[in-house]
């Protein structure tokens, strides 16, 4: 009894298991019973139209919504312009259908998703193509897939019935393939008249099996698109490309146009003894190239030493086997707040720690980190003063970056919003019009084209241009040496013409103006005008040299406080041939064609 029992669970528990399966058949597990497509060409498109009615009758084994049915729409490189005209059922099958884009496909979904169908069913679907012929030297040509290589089921038969236009002359008998892509195989039977070709299968087509026919015509009645034909296939793909490149590049063009270019200055340079507005040095560098760099915070440590607040030391270090190096020390001589800006008192408080007890001493290659935190602070310090006292017009954008890198990430920021809401409307054109990925590339392509005009959005006032214009005054001042400034005088119309005011060369003049040519990159050049009256070191720089050289030493100043002060003030390191067998036809090889399945 317990073995009999047993038995009986056992067989329970199998019926149990089985159930599901049984339940759940394959919903591509159907058969094609026949296929038969009605096709018409004319030449209302210059380069072939088809009409194709296909009737597509089914066996479902199981209970299935209805059947997919993916016609291409692309063919040797052109777009077939597929339009479907509608969906029936002769048999009551439901046929609303919904239609998306897949692997150069046109994917109908053709039933009902709250109903089922089952046994024998008939689906008839109407379409429209365009761009079918191809055109040779002795021939224009029909090279056509019947049901496509697609399809994972068996065909019992499948049927073509071609229909000509009345003056339209066949020059070469047509052909017909049967079987898998590249298949050579003629299982087929293809008949014609002057006005109708039909082919149909010899016998079934196993999955992934076409029907192929080829029909060569005479030259003239078809006619090879145009360039412009050509262009226009494109149309909404080259507009889902362009219009975010140009709402984008093109808008971000306009605002630079009106936000991020200097008004007109005077355009006239002419010689300056001082800096504008009783403006620091770092001030000048900054509104020259819109950024506080380090050669700005040189300057200004030497401006600071010529002013008795620090003395600068130079210590020279002898290496036997290696280059010998140079070291520089700061010495805090005066903490009077009275001629210090703040961002002068900011940069001593970085160098010397907020005490600033006088008489500390700070070398210029230590607290890296903190230092670097100090220069960032500073250099936002500046914008924002300069900003307020009107020499720059107000942006988001930072123009005190020494990195073009760092600026350019600023301005990608600055676009990003909209670059998501451009994305998110044209995503959807995209999904509704078939274009593609177009609209993507578009976007990202104008934002491409966009961050240069927003890293370029920094802007000066008219207060700003005319107090650039007379820093290269004072530049072109510093820069020009003895020999040149005669020959400038020569002209009524010479820069130095009415320079008569222009001071005398003292020791004091070379000290007061030195930091303001470091910061503009012509030290050397003001130097080499002092050779002769400045022979002896300044009390504020201790050096190394036992002949005293006014270029050499503005030169040093330059390169050696200048190298300590990059180490010091920088960023921390961190780790087609024709159908006929002659041009190598086969089954798969045409236009059309496509695939399907059941759902």
């Amino acid at each position: 009894m317990k073995k009999l029992k047993l038995l009986l669970a056992s067989a329970g528990f199998l019926v149990i298991l089985s159930a599901p399966i049984a339940a759940s058949a394959d919903v591509n597990n159907f058969t094609v019973t026949s296929f038969t497509a009605d096709e018409t060409l004319s030449h209302h498109d210059g380069q072939g139209e088809l009409h194709i009615v296909e009737h597509i009758n089914v066996y479902f084994t199981d209970f299935n919504h209805g059947i997919f049915r993916a016609i291409p729409d692309r063919y040797k490189g052109h777009s077939l312009q597929l339009k479907v005209n509608g969906v029936t059922s002769d048999t009551g099958a439901p046929t609303h259908y919904t239609t998306s884009g897949k692997n150069s496909n046109i994917v109908l979904k053709i039933g009902d998703p709250k109903q089922t169908v089952t046994n024998a069913q008939e689906y008839n679907i109407d379409y429209t193509v365009r761009n079918v012929i191809s055109f040779y030297k002795d021939h224009d040509e029909l090279y056509w897939d019947v049901n496509g290589d697609q399809w994972q089921q068996m065909f019992n038969q499948v049927t073509v019935n071609l229909q000509l236009p009345a003056d339209l002359k066949q020059t070469q008998k047509p052909v017909c393939y049967a079987g898998s892509y590249g298949s050579t195989a003629q299982d087929c039977v293809i008949t014609s008249s002057d006005n109708s070709i039909k082919a149909v299968t010899a016998g079934p087509l196993l999955a992934q099996q076409t029907l192929t026919y080829v029909a060569g015509f005479q030259k003239g009645y078809f006619q090879p698109a145009t360039w412009y034909e050509h262009l226009g296939e494109y149309a909404r793909v080259i507009i889902g490309f362009l219009a975010p490149v140009l709402v984008l590049g093109g808008g971000s063009w306009v605002i630079w146009l009106r936000r991020g270019r200097d008004p007109k200055g005077t355009g006239v340079i002419v010689p300056q003894y001082e800096a504008p507005d009783g403006l620091k040095p770092m001030d000048v560098g900054a509104i020259v190239d819109f950024r506080v760099d380090n050669r700005d915070i040189t300057a200004t440590i030497i401006d600071l030493a010529i002013r008795k607040y620090l003395t600068i030391t130079e210590k020279k270090h002898v290496k036997k086997l290696a280059k010998d190096t140079l070291s520089y020390s700061l010495k805090l001589i005066s903490n009077d707040p009275a001629g210090l800006s703040e961002d002068e008192s900011s940069l001593l408080d970085a160098l010397f720690g907020g005490t600033r007890a006088v008489g500390e001493t700070a070398s210029l290659n230590q607290s890296k980190s903190r230092l670097y935190k100090a220069a960032v602070a500073l250099r936002k310090s500046v914008k924002g003063r300069l900003v307020a006292a009107g020499y720059f017009r107000k942006t988001r954008l930072s123009f005190d970056t020494k990195s073009v890198a760092k600026n350019i990430f600023a301005s990608i920021s600055s676009v990003i919003g909209l670059a998501i809401f451009i994305f998110i409307i044209f995503s959807s054109l995209a999904n509704a019009s078939g274009v593609g990925p177009a609209p993507l590339v578009g976007l990202i392509t104008g934002v491409v084209v966009a961050v240069p005009f927003w890293a370029a959005m920094n802007a000066r006032t008219s207060k700003g241009v005319a107090t650039k214009e007379h820093i290269e005054g004072l530049k072109l001042y510093l820069n020009v040496a003895e020999k040149d400034r005669l020959q400038k005088l020569q002209g009524p119309d010479a820069a130095y013409a009415s320079a008569a005011s222009e001071p005398v060369k003292t020791v004091e003049l070379f000290e007061k103006l030195l930091p303001y040519a470091v910061a503009l990159g012509v030290e050397q050049q003001w130097a080499g005008q002092f050779e002769s009256l400045y022979t002896a070191p300044p009390d504020w720089y201790n050096g190394n040299w036992s002949t005293f050289n006014a270029v050499y030493f503005a030169s040093s100043l330059n390169s050696g406080v200048g190298s300590a002060v990059n180490s010091a003030f920088s960023a921390p390191s961190s780790s087609g041939s024709s159908g006929f067998s002659g041009g190598g036809g086969f089954s798969g090889g045409g236009g059309g064609g496509g695939g399907g399945g059941g759902w």
